[in-house]
């Protein structure tokens, strides 16, 4: 029986173990590979492609020698409590916090607000032609931002109207972020209660993400739970590896192509 042991042990768990050690070791500090579920980052990644994640990039940021970039592409764990945070692992049935792909458009330190449609970054409209070449966003705004008698009432975002009393965990992050109503609003607010579209100031540590299809309902991002800290990112996607060919209108091409950050998010 000692000997049937012994044989198990160096023939099948040594083995197994080392095999799920090393496994366990790439994908925690070389890199793991991340899938794409749905549309919310058409037309740059499509659903059922798979992307490459270095994770050797993603320990400097933890540890403050870096940081993440305007543009890139961000894995990310969006906060407990938003919408679609849970999702169902198929048969089994057990529930899982889900991984988010979304495109990091403000960094710690800018101001960043959303209206009809245009991202601004530091005041400045961001051209998302890479986007808007290939999809009409939806007009939509945020944060919208309510006054009454100089003080704050509610906060509008895309999941819903939240009275400042009833604001989800979540969301009181972008509370604290939010920069003062102009003078405008605070003088109807004396009035009544009047609302403008407000701007944030991204405090160190968090970042402003959204996916790249604006269409309505295509993307639930940073305008729906607000800023995300950095230790929500687990890395950024640098290579789509899957499909290897893809077949369109001008036949079979090869997909492996590069996931950079484009130009325009290149802004001071």
């Amino acid at each position: 029986m000692k000997a049937f042991w012994t044989y198990l042990f160096k023939e099948w768990f040594r083995q197994v173990g080392e095999a799920l050690l090393v496994a366990f070791l790439v994908t925690t500090f070389i890199f793991t590979t991340v899938g794409v579920v749905g549309q919310s980052m058409f037309p740059t990644l499509g659903n059922g492609e798979r992307v490459l994640v270095p994770k050797w990039e993603t320990w400097p940021v933890r540890f403050g020698l870096r940081e993440w970039r305007r543009g890139e592409i961000a894995i990310l764990k969006p906060p407990e409590g938003t919408p679609h945070a849970t999702a169902r692992f198929p048969v089994l049935g057990f529930s899982f916090r889900a991984f988010f792909i979304k495109r990091i458009v403000a960094v710690p330190g800018d101001e960043v607000y959303v209206e009809r449609g245009v991202v601004f970054v530091n005041g400045v409209p961001l051209p998302e032609t890479h986007i808007t070449d290939r999809l009409n966003p939806w007009p939509d705004s945020f944060p919208g931002v309510c006054y009454r008698d100089g003080r704050m009432t509610r906060i509008l975002t895309q999941q819903g109207d939240f009275p400042i009393e009833f604001l989800p965990a979540y969301l009181r992050p972008l509370k604290e972020m939010l920069l003062p109503p102009s003078e405008g609003v605070l003088q109807r607010s004396r009035l009544e209660e009047a609302c403008e579209v407000g701007r944030i100031r991204l405090k160190e540590g968090y970042y402003f993400v959204m996916g790249d299809n604006r269409t309505l309902g295509g993307s639930e991002d940073s305008r729906t739970f607000g800023p995300v800290p950095k230790e929500a990112i687990a890395g950024r996607a640098s290579y789509v590896w899957w499909p290897i060919f893809v077949r369109d209108g001008n036949g079979l091409r090869l997909n492996l192509r590069r996931v950079s950050p484009p130009e325009v998010y290149q802004v001071r």
